[in-house]
């Protein structure tokens, strides 16, 4: 597991709002299938900022 549970129930989709998937790696990321986004995951703490973000493909 990459995230914390407590974290993993809080955090959701900064676009769409929608629930994120955990993607165990490598490298770890969180994803959202409703947008096709990714974030890193580094020590267990998702890095949801623009620069870090990534485009999924279909």
């Amino acid at each position: 597991m990459v995230l914390d549970p407590l974290l993993r129930s809080i955090l959701g989709c900064p676009h769409c709002k929608g629930p994120l998937e955990e993607h165990e790696g490598p490298p770890p990321e969180v994803r959202c299938l409703r947008c096709l986004r990714a974030w890193p995951v580094e020590d267990g703490v998702p890095r949801m900022v623009h620069e870090e973000e990534r485009r999924l493909t279909p």
